[in-house]
């Protein structure tokens, strides 16, 4: 594909390669951000003669007439041609990873595979004097970095000082006033690497051999604390494994075959699924972008936090983004999730209505309040409980629900409370995820969105509440969602679609940004949607369908796509055109696929606003927003892991000891369940659907991971 910038990172630990070939700079940090001290990068090819062509990361040398770029889940590939030289050169960036094991997938490091063979003729061209021999070259140069040969490695050393974001100053981004020291090495895993003054060095000879490769690691290291969390200091979890940078660069030198045979594996599992090349490389190019915002801490004590950062708004775990962030979770590490359950259940706050979640669990390198400037109550509420009822059925373990019995209980009061009127429909504390939309879809009193989200939510917890033992708080439930079905048959449904809210006046209604009341019509009231069916895709994904109109809601889903549809997806509805979210539209390309609504693949739309955000100048790593919003280096676009759940309609509950297939696909495919391999083992099952005779049809390889499930096709 075409060059455009894109990021590499580790989970948890910051490390982090921003390579935009636009600016010719790499940007680099061993505290990962995108608003880091650039760094000129040379990597390729000296001539005998001394001239140097190289990839477009410095400003030091000329570069190749053609450059292709392959992502990958963990990293990314550029394949270089010459036609002045006769040269073809790869170079593999990969970060690192494996499911369920840490120290692997916090190691601060990453691997550069470099590879240059001989290619006398490009196209028609016929090289006249291509390059015999020469060497291949990694230099670099930043800004305050003290670089030089330390032994049989590259030191390099710098104070984490810079901000890139006018916003701010760097003691926000820091643990107390003194910015913290990054220690790095470049380690040569090839024999006949050289060791320059500000980089390395590999002869190559062809007339000795059609290729030549030089492989190097690149470690780094930060011994001081990176986040407080309530007040206290805490360090990378990789601190718990490695004392130092040289025990990083020892694990790197030592583990190098094993980490990078683990990684090709979990690669290879993406590579064979069945998706469309979009499909993969949104998913490929989101991951290393939910990477770069991950924090995995440990405190003296032994205690861990882990959260994401919210992109370019910086705020931690914020609950709404964690919503669609939780697929990778359940897709590699649901774990992690489990530790965000018991986290946000730390932040409980109060209003006049009562109990609900805050929006996020700090800002910056600070957690222990909100920072968001107004919370999301019933949104909030609403997300905790689906993911935590889609945890329990996912794994079996009951346990984060009996810890917080007690919170989930006053959180579905606050449903029952804000419904002032009846009628089941939240009417306070209803400004939602949706903060740059309009009145209605934002902050209306009566949202549908809301409605159908609090049904779901009630709909889990009468689930929870009877695994519980608690029949009264099992009928509040059930009592809220017959409420809300019964408005929402009566009430919302405008003939072929729901409306966006019941209120139709915006009187009484104040702007939770400004505090300013609002009069007059609401308009868009009575808009197609994308937002209707959203609290749906956690109980399809365990086999729950909630209590809805199906016919209904297939309607209003294919309906509100055909209305609001842009150039690069849809807009939140047909009347508020003021912005594209792509996660919300991968969230509901699921939900279609999982109830058969049958919309088109629009991944192609979603990777065209990608490659346009990070080309010609503007470097924006995974943007979930069009140019009227600034959500960059956004972790929801692995909310598009979620297609390979998609295609087989994966259903899990272990509780029922249960997993169910789609009996058909719409092409002849191979799913691997992710969520059910043995990564201990190293294996994976797949969902496979062949063409036969009686059309295409699905087959389990691999049953006998699933030892105790049964296996159900739909």
């Amino acid at each position: 594909m075409n060059l455009f910038a894109t990021s590499v990172s580790r989970l948890g630990s910051r490390f982090t390669l921003v390579l935009d070939p636009y600016a010719k700079h790499v940007l680099h940090s061993a505290l990962g951000r995108w608003i880091d001290l650039p760094i000129d990068l040379t990597i390729g090819v000296e001539t005998e003669g001394g001239e140097v062509v190289a990839l477009p990361f410095t400003k030091q040398a000329g570069t190749f007439d053609a450059v292709e770029q392959e992502l990958r889940l963990c990293g990314v590939l550029y394949t270089a041609h010459s036609v002045k030289h006769g040269l073809r050169l790869e170079v593999e960036i990969t970060a690192p990873f494996y499911p369920h094991d840490a120290k692997v997938s916090t190691a601060p490091l990453l691997y550069f595979t470099l590879k240059v063979q001989s290619q006398p003729r490009l196209f028609w061209t016929v090289c006249q004097n291509p390059v015999q021999r020469g060497k291949l070259v990694v230099r670099l140069e930043r800004e305050g970095a003290k670089v030089a040969p330390s032994g049989d490695v590259l030191a390099i050393e710098y104070p984490v000082s810079h901000v890139a974001d006018e916003r701010f100053a760097i003691t926000d981004f820091i643990v107390g006033d003194t910015p913290p020291v990054a220690q790095e090495r470049i380690i040569p895993l090839t024999e006949g690497i050289a060791l320059e003054n500000n980089g390395l060095t590999l002869p190559f000879d062809f007339t000795q051999g059609p290729e030549t490769t030089l492989r190097f690691a690149w470690c780094a290291y930060v011994n001081a604390p990176v986040l407080e969390v309530f007040g206290k200091p805490m360090r990378f979890l990789y601190t718990r494994h490695f004392a130092n940078v040289e025990e990083v660069a020892h694990f790197a030198r030592e583990e190098a075959d094993t980490l990078l045979r683990k990684t090709a594996f979990v690669e290879s599992l993406l590579d064979e699924a069945s998706l469309s090349k979009s499909q993969l490389d949104l998913i490929r190019f989101s991951f290393q972008n939910f990477l770069l915002d991950s924090w995995w801490v440990v405190d003296e004590q032994g205690n861990e936090w882990f959260s994401i950062w919210e992109g370019s708004c910086y705020f931690h775990s914020t609950v709404d983004v964690e919503y669609n962030n939780g697929l990778v979770y359940f897709a590699f590490w649901l774990p992690l999730l489990e530790k965000l359950l018991d986290e946000w259940a730390r932040f409980e706050m109060q209003d006049e209505v009562g109990s609900y979640l805050a929006h996020d669990m700090g800002t910056h390198a600070r957690v222990g309040s909100q920072a968001y400037p107004h919370p999301m109550q019933v949104e909030e509420n609403a997300n905790y409980l689906l993911m935590l009822h889609a945890y329990w059925r996912w794994t079996g373990n009951l346990a984060p629900a009996q810890r917080h019995h007690a919170l989930c209980k006053r959180l579905v009061d606050y449903f029952e409370r804000s419904d002032t009127t009846g009628n089941g429909f939240p009417n306070k504390g209803v400004a939602n995820t949706i903060d740059d939309a309009s009145a209605a879809v934002q902050y209306a009193r009566e949202q549908v969105y809301l409605a159908v989200k609090t049904l779901c939510a009630c709909h889990a917890a009468a689930q929870i509440a009877q695994a519980l033992g608690d029949g009264e708080w099992q009928m509040q439930c059930e009592r809220i969602v017959k409420r809300i079905r019964e408005t929402l048959d009566a009430q919302a449904w405008l003939g072929d679609h729901y409306a966006v809210c019941l209120e139709r006046t915006a009187e009484g209604l104040t702007d939770p940004w400004t505090g300013e009341p609002l009069h007059g019509e609401l308009s868009g009231w009575d808009a197609y949607s994308i937002y209707t069916s959203n609290g749906l895709l956690y109980l399809l994904m365990s086999g729950h369908t909630p209590p809805v109109d199906l016919s209904r809601i297939r309607q209003d889903i294919a309906n509100a796509y055909r209305h609001a549809l842009t150039e690069y997806g849809c807009t939140h509805t047909s009347a508020d055109k003021s912005n594209v979210w792509l996660s919300q539209n991968l969230w509901r390309d699921y939900i279609a696929a999982y109830l058969d609504a049958g919309l088109p693949d629009n991944s192609s739309r979603y990777m065209a606003m990608e490659q346009l955000m990070n080309t010609a100048g503007l470097n924006k790593g995974f943007i979930d927003t069009y140019f009227t919003n600034n959500l960059c280096f956004y972790p929801r676009g692995i909310t598009s892991i979620g297609y390979l759940f998609a295609l087989c309609g994966l259903q899990i509950d272990r509780v029922q000891g249960a997993v169910r297939l789609r009996r058909n696909a719409p092409y002849p495919c191979r799913v691997p369940l992710l969520p059910l391999a043995d990564w201990e083992k190293g294996e994976v099952p797949y969902a496979v659907y062949n063409l036969t005779d009686a059309g295409i049809v699905g087959t389990l390889e691999g049953e006998h991971l699933l030892s105790d499930l049964r296996v159900e096709w739909y």
